[in-house]
């Protein structure tokens, strides 16, 4: 193997230096997405305490909700990737360019969401055996975000943009900021409080969509004022189709991952449904909590892939593998000391969610699971920022598919309709599915391989028109 997770590529000063920088990009981004991963989880806690069918449903749409915003991964996903590359190679004409095409990419799918809003009640028949309640409350909620998205949709690619040019902890102050509305919108739309109408399932909705519009808002006003991005520059301003192409080229395959791998996660929905909607309703508790566990693996794989485009665009690779080698280190004890947290109390999180007997019971040993797991997430964010840092995109989607489509769901299937092990038995398959990917993009990093594509995305991220202003 030409890399290695082991090897010290660095000496002790620019090893400290290293994780000086991971840790001031990745606590910020730490904490912004524990504020997004909070819109999620106060959605779910208030509508699990209003009824199991309205958190149901809510989980449903947002599962489709994924499959639709393939094109805002991509425009997100290259302007990361781009902006990161041409800070690192000092090509300030592309800096700018992205933020603007990135921009322009996510306003156009933007509109063709809100366009498929009126269609909502169609696209949620893809779950054909729901709870007449479950498909109502889905179908309002599926249908007030997509009304809404264009808040979410530029939100997403501005915050792109700031941490591509190494500034996380805007997007965390501001997501802080939209989390906190939300947590009150929630409050007062779901329940009816605070002088609003009780508008149940659609009040979680039109919460979120008023919370990311003043998100987005912010994000923009900051971005025109940035020292890093260039905004007010006339030549990154216009529409170049070339850099449009650039931006989707590299995430495109990121965005084909996430929309193949949220296609399979539909399939599992039905998968559990088999095992009844007590399941699913515990399987989306047990998600929520999951994801408390996502939250130091997304921040530091955002931080490796800002460190690792840099270091990338100045054609460092010395200093890039060690970056990757300190991310893993570092992402490694986060994760493994909130998986010790989730393992020794599951019932106190899954708690938080629904005071329902039977809701608790099922999601108990699945919960312990996930905590047990902490070891393979860590390693699969760690390879997702490396690859993606670099440009190299497409493997991991590969990856992803053939471990979603080959793995999760056979087994997942087989457990819940062969061996009736409900809930467990799909959350085997989907351990084993995470285990299986963690594992093979590792083997792809430590081959090299990825080396040919992360010298095309250095290049692409290097042109030089003009000198940058002076602030």
């Amino acid at each position: 193997m030409k890399y290695s997770l082991i090897r010290q590529y660095l000496d002790s000063l620019e090893t400290g230096k290293i994780r000086r920088e991971l840790l001031s990009l990745g606590l910020p981004s730490m904490a912004e997405n524990a504020m997004q991963m909070l819109f999620g989880m106060v959605d779910t806690a208030f509508l699990g305490h209003l009824s199991w069918q309205a958190m149901t449903g809510a989980g449903l749409a947002n599962q489709l909700f994924f499959v639709l915003q393939v094109i805002l991964i991509a425009a997100s996903t290259g302007v990361t990737v781009l902006i990161s590359n041409s800070t690192g190679a000092r090509s300030w004409l592309s800096i700018g360019r992205t933020l603007w095409n990135g921009i322009y990419l996510a306003a156009i799918w933007g509109f063709v969401l809100m366009g498929l809003g009126f269609f909502s009640t169609n696209l949620f028949k893809i779950f054909p055996n729901v709870d007449p309640a479950v498909f109502e409350a889905g179908t309002q909620y599926l249908r007030t975000i997509l009304f809404g998205i264009m808040g979410m949709s530029l939100m997403s690619t501005l915050a792109a943009a700031l941490r591509g040019s190494g500034d996380t902890k805007t997007p965390m102050i501001i997501s802080a900021i939209s989390n906190g509305l939300n947590v009150v919108l929630d409050y007062g739309m779901i329940y009816g409080r605070l002088g609003f109408p009780k508008l149940g399932t659609t009040g979680a909705a039109l919460a979120t969509v008023i919370s990311r519009f003043i998100g987005a808002a912010l994000l923009f006003m900051v971005v025109l004022k940035s020292g890093r991005l260039y905004a007010g520059e006339k030549q990154g301003k216009k529409l170049h189709f070339v850099t449009v192409k650039n931006i989707l080229s590299v995430g495109l395959p990121t965005a084909g991952e996430n929309l193949l791998f949220s296609t399979g996660l539909l399939l599992f929905a039905n998968i559990l449904f088999m095992a009844g909607p007590m399941a699913y309703a515990g399987h989306r508790i047990g998600i929520n909590i999951e994801s408390i566990s996502f939250m130091p693996g997304m921040g530091m794989s955002v931080a490796i892939t800002a460190l690792v485009g840099k270091y990338n665009g100045q054609g460092d690779l010395k200093k890039l593998a060690g970056v990757v080698r300190q991310g893993w280190i570092l992402t490694t004890i986060f994760q493994v000391s909130v998986g010790i947290f989730i393992f020794f109390f599951p019932q106190l999180l899954i708690e938080l969610f629904t005071n329902e007997a039977e809701i608790i019971k099922i999601a108990e040993l699945p919960v312990k699971l996930i905590g047990m797991f902490q070891v393979f997430l860590a390693l699969d964010y760690v390879m997702n920022g490396a690859l993606r840092g670099t440009g190299n995109t497409a493997l991991p989607m590969i990856i992803t598919s053939i471990s979603m489509w080959l793995v999760r769901l056979p087994l997942g299937y087989l457990l819940v309709s062969r061996f009736n092990l409900g809930l467990l038995g799909a959350w085997t398959g989907m351990l084993a599915d995470m285990g299986f990917r963690s594992l093979l993009k590792m083997a792809f990093y430590l081959s090299g391989r990825w080396e040919k594509t992360a010298r095309k995305t250095m290049i692409k991220a290097s042109t030089k028109i003009f000198d940058p202003p002076q602030n």
